[in-house]
């Protein structure tokens, strides 16, 4: 077998020590068929990470430790990874998942069958085994609307348009959740990698939609599965507003300038529906907190 490792597994980790370890422990008691290197990139955690993040990677011949001095997000520190990363294809993975089976060969298989695809993605489930949605299309103000209106929750909305976060199991999305992403190292590159402007939550959507502008498509795979806990790196506050973020700067980078009003103004419905009935209704203080800071955002 070639000393040059054919996949890459860059994970992020910022105080996540313990289901950080549980990901490593997987992925090394499950991959085998493929010449792989771990690279993890330790986002200035302050919980211990390092310290057994080391210990453990002392253990291992493929294993490399990146220690970052400053939390700059999700996108910078895959970016970090990626840097260092010597195989042909990158699996950015989220530190919140565990692989229950050998599927990574697998996956690396189903890219080289078809060279028209530039992210590969397989199904995300929960602990209980239910399916979690990965993956969906590109937002426009027709599906945005539909979003922060609930609209496409109703079974017949649904089939006028692209959900932006469709609850079904879509084979072909525009994009896939960042929590398990395969990409050919040469097209990252070429992609220009992540945008290190998003912080966290929408920098998978932004980079698939630059990725599809070289030709390459998404593809959503539900034939093999691993287990993602999800929101072990930041709270439900930080995903409302850091999403609504990212969707805000993907708009203004990507569209007409001309939607960006109507843009702030859906969100700004949006955001007030979601305050009144979650925040003051259902009483959640957390739901008060982040679509108050959502309202202030877009005002």
């Amino acid at each position: 077998m070639s000393t040059k490792p054919e996949l890459s597994i860059v994970i992020v980790n910022f105080n996540t020590k313990a289901v950080t370890l549980a990901c490593l422990k997987s992925l090394y008691q499950y991959t085998d068929g493929v010449n792989f290197e771990v690279i993890v990139v330790d986002n200035a955690s302050t919980d211990g990470s390092v310290e057994v993040l080391s210990g453990f990677g002392e253990k291992q011949t493929n294993f490399k430790l990146i220690r970052s001095k400053e939390n700059r997000g999700f996108g910078v520190g895959n970016n970090l990874g990626a840097k260092e990363a010597k195989g042909k294809y990158l699996l950015f993975l989220n530190s919140d998942t565990l692989l229950t089976e050998n599927n990574l060969p697998y996956c690396i298989q189903q890219m080289q069958n078809d060279p028209d695809i530039g992210v590969y993605s397989c199904n995300l489930v929960n602990k209980d085994g239910s399916h979690q949605p990965s993956g969906g299309f590109f937002p426009n103000l027709k599906n945005l609307f539909a979003w922060q209106l609930f609209l496409d929750d109703l079974p017949l909305v649904t089939k006028l348009f692209q959900s932006i976060h469709p609850h079904s199991l879509e084979s072909s999305p525009d994009w896939v959740t960042g929590a398990f992403m395969i990409i050919p190292a040469k097209l990252y590159q070429k992609a220009g990698g992540f945008d290190e402007n998003i912080f966290m939550y929408a920098e998978e959507l932004e980079l698939c939609y630059r990725i599809k502008k070289l030709g390459k498509r998404a593809v959503l795979d539900s034939h093999t599965s691993l287990i993602h806990l999800g929101g072990a790196s930041g709270g439900s506050d930080l995903a409302i507003t850091g999403e609504i973020k990212g969707m805000l700067y993907f708009f203004g980078k990507h569209k007409p300038n001309w939607q960006f009003p109507f843009v702030k103004l859906i969100f700004w419905i949006g955001s007030l529906l979601r305050y009144v009935i979650f925040g003051i209704i259902m009483a959640n203080a957390t739901a008060r907190q982040s679509y108050r800071q959502v309202l202030g955002l877009v005002s």
